[in-house]
């Protein structure tokens, strides 16, 4: 007797032309958020055949710029919906206990530049344009891309995917054992709702939570990563141009600010201050600025000078030239020399305050062609040797400019005999997740400060206590506020007692908050924000 087909089943949003028409996001400003998906579900018409025209919710649009779903720490909540059906005549509902499991992954895109405009369908269905988030033994490794089409479309659980076999149980056993452990694409549980819900849209409607925020962090191996600006192109180039002018101008040679005098602590303490990439400036107090900024650099962002890596750009460094010209004599004397080791004691000066001075030759001589892009080569290597101590926990969604989108799946039971088979949908349009500093427009959390009369402070007594070590005790014992401010501060001894110091959280929330109206009114000046980020209004007082 022949076998009877199975007939195929579409997992699909509102649409009635594509039966597997990817699902709809819905974003939801309610706390009960099941409860307000239901309700605009029952109180919506639904036509004999496809989706409602209109659906009660804020949706993501299908075509334009990629919109940002918040998180829930706005307040917001987003949700998949969809439905599944026989995809036969009529469109009936796909019975519920047919369905095995169903889920949906988030996946990332990389493809073609999205921002201003979302791709066509054929983009979004490429299997290079995407990368899974994977897992393996519940641990977190990362975005990874798809090496083809048949991966695209796997079952997410490995346990599920089709296993080659020899037709040997133990040969099948050894060779299970000895195959590379692999990782897993990470899914969300999409759920059913209510039986009367489902029956009044005679459906088989399914939801999920859309996950916008990560609990769980996994460890990359270099706090940032530096490829891009080793290879040709823009971020290589903005890299050299954000180096001193020491490091990369060409064609003559330059004199040296304050010549003869010894570059110390005092040069770091100068009120005029110069970003390491400004132009030459043209006046000997800025040159001085700029010579600053240029050992800063050096010192701080490359690690010249430092404890650990502090010598690796010594030897480069020695390539260029300084000229120092010696008038104690009748005759002028000149003494060239390289100037690795005059770098490196100035870079020591930064480190150390009480390191010795060092004195500054005449001239530097003109970069010799080709040594920037080598200087960038090694400052690189130091750098993302720094990154690898530097390491950092990472969320799936922590990358405010990355896109997304959601494909779901339902695994439909077979007949009695056969497979349970995997149903996928179309990928939702781009999204990108708010960063949690974004404003929504919700109502604002309101924060009551106490009075500041006689019977307010002498109820707030102290709740919480902080344990000072004694040298923070010793520096704020030995200091008063006025020399803290003016910088001549003192630094505490590690020797003496440690302290308990309790404070009541309503007081240090009232110093905060007006040491908070203090500065700013200072950066008023900068950015003249406060229109925007100090909103008050009068409410009457209560009787």
């Amino acid at each position: 007797m022949a076998a009877h087909p199975h007939h195929p089943v579409s997992l699909r949003g509102p649409s009635a032309q594509r039966p597997g028409a990817p699902a709809l996001l819905v974003d939801l400003q309610v706390d009960d958020f099941v409860a307000a998906l239901s309700a605009g579900l029952k109180s919506t018409t639904w036509p004999r055949f496809g989706w409602p025209a209109t659906l009660p919710f804020t949706q993501l649009a299908q075509l334009g710029a990629p919109r940002a779903l918040f998180q829930p720490i706005h307040r917001r909540f987003n949700l998949v919906l969809l439905d599944t059906c026989c995809a036969q005549f009529g469109t009936p509902r796909l019975d519920p206990r047919k369905i095995e499991s169903s889920g949906f992954v988030v996946r990332r895109w990389i493809g073609p530049d999205a921002h201003a405009g979302m791709p066509s369908a054929a983009e979004l269905a490429h299997h290079g344009h995407w990368q899974a988030w994977q897992e393996r033994d519940g641990d977190g490794l990362g975005w990874k891309g798809f090496t083809s089409a048949q991966q695209f479309d796997s079952d997410p659980d490995l346990t599920r995917r089709p296993q080659a076999r020899t037709g040997n149980a133990v040969v099948d056993a050894a060779l299970a054992a000895r195959a590379p452990q692999a990782a897993a694409e990470a899914t969300q549980q999409l759920y059913a709702l209510a039986p009367e819900v489902c029956d009044h849209a005679q459906r088989t409607l399914l939801f999920g939570l859309v996950p916008c925020s990560e609990a769980q962090r996994m460890q990359r191996g270099m706090a940032v990563d530096y490829s891009t600006v080793r290879a040709p192109g823009p971020d290589h180039d903005d890299f050299i141009a954000h180096l001193s002018p020491y490091l990369r101008r060409t064609g003559s040679a330059r004199d040296l600010p304050a010549v003869g005098s010894q570059f110390d602590a005092s040069w770091l303490a100068e009120e005029d201050a110069l970003a390491a990439d400004a132009p030459d400036p043209g006046t000997e107090v800025l040159l001085r600025a700029q010579f600053t900024a240029f050992i800063r650099q050096l010192a701080l962002e490359f690690g010249l000078g430092a404890e650990t890596d502090g010598e690796a750009l010594v030897p480069l460094l020695d390539e260029l030239r300084l000229t120092t010209i010696d008038r104690s004599e009748a005759t002028v004397r000149f003494r060239v020399e390289g100037a690795g080791d005059f770098l490196l004691a100035c870079a020591r000066v930064v480190h150390k305050a009480d390191a010795p001075g060092v004195t500054i030759p005449d001239q530097l001589a003109a970069i010799p062609a080709g040594w920037t892009d080598r200087f960038v080569d090694a400052a690189l290597a130091v750098l993302e040797a720094h990154s690898a101590e530097a390491s950092i926990l990472e969320g799936r969604y922590d990358d405010d400019q990355s896109l997304f989108a959601i494909r779901a799946f339902v695994r439909v039971r077979g007949e009695p005999g056969c497979p349970t088979r995997l149903v996928w949908s179309e990928m939702t349009p781009l999204y990108a997740v708010a960063p949690w500093h974004a404003s929504t427009g919700a109502p604002q959390a309101r924060i009551a400060l106490p009075s500041l009369n006689a019977a307010s402070l002498k109820a707030m007594t102290p709740n919480v206590a902080f344990e000072l070590p004694p040298e923070l005790q010793n520096l704020l014992a030995r200091n008063s506020p006025k020399a803290m401010l003016a910088g001549k501060a003192e630094k505490g001894s590690e020797l003496g007692l440690g302290w308990i110091c309790s404070f009541s959280i309503p007081i240090i929330t009232i110093c905060a908050f007006i040491v908070l109206n203090i500065v700013l009114h200072l950066l008023e000046i900068i950015f003249h924000w406060l229109p925007f980020v100090k909103i008050c209004l009068p409410i009457p007082r209560k009787k």
